[in-house]
């Protein structure tokens, strides 16, 4: 039984290693639009850098390559490890920093269009 535990964990980390090599292959020969990422789509600072979608495209990265790391360590391989509390926070506080901006920047924009001039 423990080789077949340990003949999926390969089989799963080479995978997922060569779904990471097809997306990032895809990436630099432009096969995946990646203009725009990290700029703002709508508003008055329309299609300027944007550091809320970097702290959160930063964030989730680093909080999903954590918990991979964690899956890939568990001494127990008949289940999930449950995410850290702190991770959590972390990644709902990033995200709620963003949409926190998005809708400052929806309300302003409301607030523009009503002004008299």
């Amino acid at each position: 039984m423990p080789d077949l535990v340990r003949a999926t964990r390969w089989a799963m980390i080479i995978l997922l290693g060569g779904l990471m090599v097809v997306v990032i292959l895809k990436i630099l020969t432009r096969g995946i639009n990646m203009s725009g990422l990290l700029e703002v789509k709508h508003g008055v600072d329309k299609e300027s850098f944007s550091p809320a979608r970097v702290q959160m495209l930063m964030a989730t990265v680093l909080a999903g390559m954590y918990y991979l790391l964690q899956v890939i360590n568990d001494p127990a391989a008949g289940s999930l490890p449950d995410p850290p509390i702190g991770l959590v926070a972390v990644l709902g506080g990033s995200h709620a920093i963003y949409l926190g901006g998005k809708v400052q920047s929806v309300m302003s924009g409301n607030r523009k269009k009503t002004e008299p001039k």
